[in-house]
Protein backbone atom coordinates (compact mmCIF):
# COMPACT_ATOMS: atom_id res chain seq x y z
CA UNK A 1 0.00 0.00 0.00
CA UNK A 2 1.39 3.43 -0.94
CA UNK A 3 1.80 5.98 1.78
CA UNK A 4 0.68 9.51 1.22
CA UNK A 5 3.67 11.90 1.22
CA UNK A 6 4.10 14.04 4.30
CA UNK A 7 2.54 17.44 3.94
CA UNK A 8 2.95 20.73 5.64
CA UNK A 9 0.04 23.09 6.15
CA UNK A 10 0.66 26.80 5.85
CA UNK A 11 -1.99 29.31 6.79
CA UNK A 12 -2.44 32.28 4.49
CA UNK A 13 -3.48 35.72 5.77
CA UNK A 14 -7.07 35.33 4.54
CA UNK A 15 -7.52 32.17 6.54
CA UNK A 16 -7.11 29.83 3.58
CA UNK A 17 -5.05 26.73 4.18
CA UNK A 18 -2.43 25.88 1.58
CA UNK A 19 -0.94 22.40 1.38
CA UNK A 20 2.72 22.08 0.37
CA UNK A 21 4.20 18.76 -0.63
CA UNK A 22 7.53 18.53 1.23
CA UNK A 23 8.81 15.56 -0.78
CA UNK A 24 8.57 17.62 -4.01
CA UNK A 25 10.37 20.55 -2.34
CA UNK A 26 13.15 18.26 -1.10
CA UNK A 27 13.48 16.71 -4.54
CA UNK A 28 13.82 20.09 -6.24
CA UNK A 29 16.40 21.18 -3.64
CA UNK A 30 18.37 18.00 -4.37
CA UNK A 31 18.35 18.78 -8.11
CA UNK A 32 19.57 22.32 -7.48
CA UNK A 33 22.33 21.02 -5.17
CA UNK A 34 23.37 18.46 -7.78
CA UNK A 35 23.55 21.07 -10.56
CA UNK A 36 25.54 23.50 -8.38
CA UNK A 37 27.89 20.70 -7.29
CA UNK A 38 28.54 19.47 -10.86
CA UNK A 39 29.12 23.02 -12.15
CA UNK A 40 31.44 23.87 -9.27
CA UNK A 41 33.28 20.56 -9.56
CA UNK A 42 34.01 21.11 -13.25
CA UNK A 43 35.09 24.70 -12.60
CA UNK A 44 37.35 23.61 -9.73
CA UNK A 45 39.08 20.98 -11.89
CA UNK A 46 39.91 23.66 -14.46
CA UNK A 47 40.87 26.40 -11.99
CA UNK A 48 43.10 24.13 -9.91
CA UNK A 49 45.00 23.08 -13.04
CA UNK A 50 46.00 26.63 -13.92
CA UNK A 51 46.40 28.12 -10.43
CA UNK A 52 49.61 27.39 -8.57
CA UNK A 53 48.08 26.70 -5.18
CA UNK A 54 49.25 23.54 -3.39
CA UNK A 55 46.47 20.97 -3.09
CA UNK A 56 46.84 20.85 0.70
CA UNK A 57 46.35 24.61 0.87
CA UNK A 58 43.36 24.41 -1.48
CA UNK A 59 41.89 21.67 0.74
CA UNK A 60 42.35 23.82 3.83
CA UNK A 61 40.64 26.77 2.15
CA UNK A 62 37.77 24.49 1.05
CA UNK A 63 37.33 23.07 4.56
CA UNK A 64 37.48 26.58 6.05
CA UNK A 65 34.64 27.72 3.79
CA UNK A 66 32.70 24.62 4.81
CA UNK A 67 33.24 25.20 8.53
CA UNK A 68 32.27 28.86 8.33
CA UNK A 69 29.14 27.94 6.36
CA UNK A 70 28.24 25.09 8.72
CA UNK A 71 28.68 27.23 11.83
CA UNK A 72 26.53 29.93 10.23
CA UNK A 73 23.86 27.38 9.28
CA UNK A 74 24.00 25.87 12.78
CA UNK A 75 23.56 29.26 14.47
CA UNK A 76 20.75 30.29 12.11
CA UNK A 77 19.08 26.87 11.79
CA UNK A 78 15.83 27.97 13.42
CA UNK A 79 15.66 31.16 11.38
CA UNK A 80 16.45 29.30 8.14
CA UNK A 81 14.20 26.39 9.07
CA UNK A 82 16.82 23.73 8.37
CA UNK A 83 18.20 20.87 10.39
CA UNK A 84 21.82 20.21 11.25
CA UNK A 85 22.21 17.58 8.52
CA UNK A 86 20.62 19.91 5.96
CA UNK A 87 23.19 22.56 6.85
CA UNK A 88 25.95 19.99 6.44
CA UNK A 89 24.65 18.87 3.03
CA UNK A 90 24.24 22.44 1.79
CA UNK A 91 27.78 23.32 2.81
CA UNK A 92 29.49 20.21 1.46
CA UNK A 93 27.67 20.16 -1.86
CA UNK A 94 26.97 23.84 -2.57
CA UNK A 95 28.44 26.53 -0.31
CA UNK A 96 32.03 25.25 -0.03
CA UNK A 97 32.48 24.41 -3.74
CA UNK A 98 30.83 27.69 -4.78
CA UNK A 99 33.00 29.75 -2.40
CA UNK A 100 36.12 27.95 -3.64
CA UNK A 101 35.21 28.71 -7.26
CA UNK A 102 34.65 32.37 -6.35
CA UNK A 103 37.98 32.43 -4.45
CA UNK A 104 39.94 31.01 -7.39
CA UNK A 105 37.96 33.14 -9.84
CA UNK A 106 38.83 36.32 -7.95
CA UNK A 107 42.47 35.19 -7.91
CA UNK A 108 42.33 34.96 -11.72
CA UNK A 109 42.10 38.74 -11.81
CA UNK A 110 45.74 39.15 -12.73
CA UNK A 111 48.40 41.72 -13.32
CA UNK A 112 51.07 41.75 -16.03
CA UNK A 113 52.23 38.46 -17.49
CA UNK A 114 55.79 37.20 -17.38
CA UNK A 115 57.54 34.13 -18.74
CA UNK A 116 59.79 31.54 -17.16
CA UNK A 117 61.84 29.05 -19.19
CA UNK A 118 63.19 25.76 -17.84
CA UNK A 119 65.26 22.96 -19.28
CA UNK A 120 63.51 19.58 -19.37
CA UNK A 121 65.59 17.00 -17.50
CA UNK A 122 63.38 13.98 -18.17
CA UNK A 123 59.87 13.03 -19.18
CA UNK A 124 57.57 10.17 -18.28
CA UNK A 125 54.69 8.91 -20.35
CA UNK A 126 51.45 8.44 -18.37
CA UNK A 127 48.69 7.23 -20.68
CA UNK A 128 48.26 9.94 -23.28
CA UNK A 129 50.25 12.58 -21.38
CA UNK A 130 53.85 13.42 -20.65
CA UNK A 131 54.94 14.62 -17.23
CA UNK A 132 58.20 16.56 -17.27
CA UNK A 133 60.90 16.91 -14.66
CA UNK A 134 62.41 20.38 -14.84
CA UNK A 135 65.87 21.66 -13.95
CA UNK A 136 66.50 22.43 -10.28
CA UNK A 137 63.25 20.63 -9.39
CA UNK A 138 61.22 23.66 -10.53
CA UNK A 139 57.50 23.31 -9.82
CA UNK A 140 57.98 19.74 -8.58
CA UNK A 141 54.91 20.08 -6.33
CA UNK A 142 52.76 21.29 -9.23
CA UNK A 143 52.56 18.22 -11.48
CA UNK A 144 49.41 19.70 -13.01
CA UNK A 145 51.33 22.36 -14.95
CA UNK A 146 54.19 20.01 -15.91
CA UNK A 147 51.85 17.57 -17.69
CA UNK A 148 50.99 17.90 -21.40
CA UNK A 149 49.17 15.90 -24.06
CA UNK A 150 51.26 13.81 -26.47
CA UNK A 151 50.00 15.74 -29.53
CA UNK A 152 51.31 19.05 -28.17
CA UNK A 153 54.88 17.81 -27.69
CA UNK A 154 57.19 18.60 -30.60
CA UNK A 155 59.93 16.05 -31.27
CA UNK A 156 63.18 16.64 -29.39
CA UNK A 157 61.86 19.49 -27.30
CA UNK A 158 64.33 20.38 -24.58
CA UNK A 159 62.77 23.42 -22.92
CA UNK A 160 59.41 24.47 -21.59
CA UNK A 161 58.21 28.04 -21.31
CA UNK A 162 55.48 29.07 -18.89
CA UNK A 163 53.57 32.33 -19.07
CA UNK A 164 52.35 33.34 -15.63
CA UNK A 165 50.54 36.24 -14.02
CA UNK A 166 50.27 37.00 -10.32
CA UNK A 167 46.72 36.57 -9.08
CA UNK A 168 44.86 39.13 -7.03
CA UNK A 169 45.01 36.90 -3.93
CA UNK A 170 48.71 36.07 -4.36
CA UNK A 171 48.65 32.75 -6.20
CA UNK A 172 50.28 32.48 -9.62
CA UNK A 173 48.01 31.76 -12.58
CA UNK A 174 49.40 29.94 -15.61
CA UNK A 175 48.25 31.65 -18.78
CA UNK A 176 50.14 29.48 -21.30
CA UNK A 177 52.85 26.87 -21.66
CA UNK A 178 54.78 25.71 -24.69
CA UNK A 179 57.56 23.31 -25.50
CA UNK A 180 60.46 24.14 -27.77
Amino acid sequence: MLEKPKTLFVERPKGEVDELNTSENNESEAYVLAVVFIFCGAALVYLLQITLVPLLTASRIFVSFGLIGFITAFLLRKTLGIGILDGLYYNVFAVSPFCMVVFLGVNMTTSETYTETYKIISSELHGSRYTFELENGAYSEFWRIRTMEIESRPPRSSHIEFTFADGLLGYKVMKDSRLF
